[in-house]
C-alpha cells in the first residue's frame, strides 16, 4: 500500500497527530541500529505461482519508472522492493535527515578511510541508500539536478550511441513536471510524472546569497537548462510542499493495473541464470519468512543502486573471477563489476555565522500549522537555498567545465541523530555555533578522480558488501587542490558588500584536531578537509556502461549485461562518467531510456489503461 500525504483544515487534534508522528521518528531515528540479518542457506525455495513477463529489482528511482512503463502495455509485471512504503511523515521534506537512521536507510557504511571521514567514528562514513518504494527518492533531499552537457557527451565519445545530450533531452523533458524560474521550453517541460518546484519557503538566503554570486560574477541561471555554470535557486523533487518521490510519480498511478505486481519487504538474494544458455530467467527473494522463485518469460531489469546491484550480480556468478572463487561462487560471466565505484564527496566545514545575532527558543507550533494548510514554511524544506557551479583555476579540463558545486544552508552541521557518525571531539567544535544563526557553505566535488570499489563481505545477501570510495586519494592530489579551490571561492562570498551588509562574519573556529595549524592557511584547510568531508551518496560506476573494447564496461549502450543474455542494469551503476550534479534526475531519466529501450525490443502495443 502507498501512503500519500494530503493537506486540510488543522484542528488542535490534527497538530497533536502531527507531532506525534513526527516525534515516534525522531525517536526511531535516535534509536536505531543497523544491523545485519543471517540468511538459512537451507531454506525451501518456493515457486512464485504467477507468470512474469518482466522482473524488476529495486524501486527506486530507475526501477519504479520502468514498472510504470512497461506495464502500461500488455506486459506482466513483478516490482520488487526491499523496503515498504512511505508513510505521510517521511513524506515532509524538513524531516529527511531522521529517514537516515531508519529503517527505510539501507544503511551502509564505508571502510575506514585515509583521507576523508577521519571526523567520523573509527573514520567511517555513512552512505544513505533508500530501502523503500521510491528508493533513494524517498529518503534524500530531493536536489533535482540533470548534469552538464559535456556529461553526457563524454558518455557518446566513450563508445555509448544513443547517449549524448541532444539524445536524452526528451528523456529529461518527458520525466518532469517542472515549475520553476526562468523557464526555457527548450529545455524544461510541463506535464510529466516528476513534479519539481522550487523550495517553497525561503530565507534572507536565497536572495543574500544569489545577490553576492552576482557580485562575484555568478550568472543567475537554471542550471538545468542551457547553461549550467552560474547559480540559481535550489530545485526540489516536491509537490505543493511534500516530498514526490519515484513512487508517488510512477507507482501511485499505475498500483490498480491487474497486470504489475508490487511486493514490497522482498530481498532479492540472486538472479536465477541458466548455466548452459547464459540466459537470466528470474530472481530468488525473501519475504516473510519464506525463500520464493520468481520467472521472468522475457527478461530480468536490476535497478537496486550502484551498492546493492553490484552485490547481487556478484552473488549471481557475474564479477571479476578472483572474487567470486574466493567466495566459491560459480563464474557465469567475468566482468570488473564494482571496480570503478566512484561517489561524491563534499567539504561541510565552512560556515559564517550573523554578527550580533542569537537565537531564540523556537515555538514550532505555527510552523505546523502553515505546513499542514499549505504545505509552505520552514517544513516544506529539506536544506540549501540555492546552489553555484563553477570551474576552479585547479580545473584541467578545456571547456567550460564545472568542477565544484557550492551550495548554501542555515542548518548546522551536526543534525539530529548524528547520522554523520561525527566523534565527540568534532560535535564539541560545533558547539562554537551553539545559539548562533549560521550560514553554512557546502563544497562538493563534482569529478573526483579517485576511484573505489564494492567488493563482497562473503556469501551472505543479509550481509552489507565493503565499500571503499577511496577518496581524495589520487595519485595526482588533483581532487584535493580541487577541493581546496572551492573551498576558497566560497569563502570569497564572505567578502562580498552584500554578506557584510548582512552582519555575516566567517567561523574561524578551529576544529578539532586542526588546532596546530593556523586557521585559513592551506595546511589548516588540508587538515580539515581530511575530517569534515563526508560522502553525499551519489554512488556511481559499479556497473559501468561502454562498448565492448572498454575491459571495465558491464553493460552495453542498451545496458545489457555483457555475456548474459536477457539481464539488464538500470540505475546508477552504469554511469561511465561522474555527473555535474546529483544523481537522482540522472537516474530517473535512465529508468525512461531503458524503458524504450525495452519496449522497442519487444515491440509492445498500446493497450487501454485501467
Amino acid at each position: 500500500m502507498l501512503v500519500t500525504l494530503s493537506f486540510s483544515k488543522v484542528s488542535k487534534e490534527k497538530i497533536c497527530e502531527f507531532q506525534a508522528g513526527v516525534d515516534a521518528l525522531m525517536k526511531e531515528s535516535q534509536n536505531h541500529t543497523f544491523e545485519e540479518k543471517n540468511f538459512d542457506t537451507n531454506l525451501h525455495v518456493e515457486a512464485d505461482p504467477k507468470h512474469y513477463d518482466f522482473v524488476i529489482v529495486g524501486a527506486g528511482a530507475a526501477g519504479s519508472v520502468i514498472a510504470n512503463r512497461l506495464s502500461a502495455k500488455h506486459y506482466k509485471v513483478l516490482l520488487l522492493e526491499a523496503g515498504g512504503p512511505e508513510t505521510p511523515y517521511t513524506q515532509i521534506p524538513k524531516l529527511a535527515h531522521l529517514l537516515h537512521n531508519t529503517d527505510y536507510n539501507w544503511g551502509y557504511l564505508t571502510t575506514p578511510q585515509k583521507n576523508t571521514c577521519r571526523g567520523m567514528i573509527d573514520n567511517i562514513c555513512a552512505i544513505a541508500a533508500g530501502k523503500a518504494l521510491g528508493g533513494s527518492t524517498a529518503i534524500n533531499d530531493m536536489y533535482c539536478t540533470r548534469g552538464n552537457r559535456e556529461d553526457y557527451n563524454q558518455w557518446a565519445a566513450m563508445g555509448n550511441h544513443g547517449w549524448s545530450y541532444d539524445d536524452l533531452l526528451p528523456y529529461f523533458k518527458k520525466l518532469e513536471d517542472a515549475f520553476v524560474k526562468p523557464f526555457d521550453p527548450v529545455y524544461r517541460h510541463r506535464g510529466g510524472p516528476f513534479h519539481i518546484e522550487h523550495p517553497r519557503y525561503w530565507t534572507e538566503i536565497t536572495n543574500g546569497s544569489l545577490s553576492a554570486g552576482k557580485e562575484l560574477g555568478f550568472d543567475n541561471i537554471d542550471f538545468n537548462a542551457k547553461n549550467q555554470l552560474g547559480m540559481g535557486r535550489t530545485q526540489l523533487s516536491t509537490k505543493r510542499g511534500k516530498r514526490h518521490s519515484t513512487a508517488q510519480a510512477y507507482l501511485v498511478p499505475a498500483r490498480k493495473r491487474s497486470n504489475l505486481v508490487i511486493k514490497p519487504f522482498s530481498h532479492v538474494t540472486k538472479l536465477l541464470i541458466d548455466s548452459e544458455s547464459k540466459e537470466a530467467t528470474g530472481v530468488e527473494f525473501f519475504a516473510k519468512g519464506k525463500l520464493y522463485a520468481a520467472k521472468a518469460q522475457k527478461e530480468v531489469i536490476l535497478s537496486a543502486g550502484a551498492i546493492s546491484t553490484a552485490q547481487i550480480l556478484k552473488l549471481s556468478g557475474i564479477g571479476p573471477r578472483e572474487e567470486l572463487d574466493k567466495f566459491d561462487i560459480p563464474v557465469v560471466a567475468e566482468l570488473n563489476v564494482g571496480r570503478r565505484f566512484i561517489d561524491h564527496v563534499a567539504f561541510i566545514g565552512l560556515s559564517l555565522f550573523y554578527k550580533n545575532t542569537t537565537l531564540g527558543k523556537e515555538d514550532e507550533t505555527d510552523e505546523i500549522i502553515e505546513y499542514l494548510q499549505k504545505g509552505k514554511g520552514p517544513l516544506s524544506v529539506p536544506g540549501s537555498e540555492t546552489v553555484a557551479y563553477f570551474k576552479t583555476d585547479a580545473s584541467n579540463h578545456r571547456k567550460r567545465y564545472p568542477d565544484i558545486e557550492l551550495f548554501f544552508y542555515s542548518e548546522k552541521p551536526s543534525p539530529t541523530a548524528n547520522s554523520f557518525r561525527f566523534k565527540p571531539e568534532i560535535l564539541e567544535s560545533f558547539k562554537s555555533l551553539a545559539n548562533k544563526k549560521i550560514l553554512q557553505i557546502g563544497v562538493m566535488l563534482v569529478h573526483p578522480q579517485s576511484i573505489g570499489t564494492v567488493l563482497l563481505k562473503d556469501k551472505d545477501p543479509f550481509h552489507h558488501p565493503l565499500v571503499d570510495p577511496n577518496s581524495l586519494s589520487d595519485p595526482d592530489d588533483e581532487d584535493f587542490r580541487t577541493l581546496l579551490a572551492g573551498i576558497k571561492r566560497g569563502l570569497s562570498f564572505a567578502g562580498t558588500d552584500v554578506f557584510k551588509k548582512m552582519n555575516l562574519v566567517v567561523n574561524d573556529y578551529k576544529i578539532a584536531g586542526c588546532e596546530d595549524h593556523e586557521w585559513g592557511s592551506d595546511d589548516y584547510w588540508k587538515c580539515a578537509i581530511k575530517l569534515l568531508t563526508i560522502s553525499l551518496h551519489h554512488v556511481m560506476g559499479t556497473a559501468r556502461m561502454g562498448p565492448k573494447s572498454d575491459k571495465d564496461a558491464i553493460v552495453d549502450n542498451k545496458l545489457r549485461v555483457y555475456g548474459v543474455q536477457k539481464l539488464r542494469v538500470a540505475d546508477a551503476s552504469v554511469l561511465p562518467v561522474t555527473i555535474s550534479g546529483h544523481t537522482m534526475i540522472p537516474s530517473i531519466m535512465i529508468g525512461e531510456k531503458a524503458s524504450d529501450l525495452i519496449l522497442q525490443k519487444w515491440k509492445a502495443k498500446e493497450v487501454p489503461q485501467d
